[in-house]
């Protein structure tokens, strides 16, 4: 025998779904920034022409307070390394007399 349900639950079914539906769009964006934030980082701190062009821009489109605190230490480590085409060295021990 079928379960008949009412237009309500079936709507509320509905809603359901879209709710799950638009979190797996969210994570999905948000991870696509994730790695595409990384990825520019990467060449910013790699390409001086890159790393000009993402402070200008974080400049010029970051307005909050908040979101200009938090990015703060990021834009002054980039503005440190100026001009220079590769970014510095880790220090390594590896292969060295202890």
């Amino acid at each position: 025998m079928a379960v008949t349900r009412t237009i309500e639950q079936q709507i509320a079914e509905a809603e359901a779904r879209l709710a799950r539906l638009r979190t797996q769009s969210r994570q999905l964006e948000n991870g696509q920034k994730i790695i595409l934030g990384g990825m520019l980082l990467a060449a910013a701190r790699y390409d001086h022409k890159i790393r000009a062009w993402v402070i200008k821009e974080a400049d010029k489109a970051v307005t909050r307070d908040v979101d200009k605190k938090r990015l703060q230490p990021l834009l002054d480590e980039l503005r440190a390394m100026g001009d220079a085409k590769e970014p510095p060295r880790e220090e390594s021990n590896a292969g060295q007399p202890g």
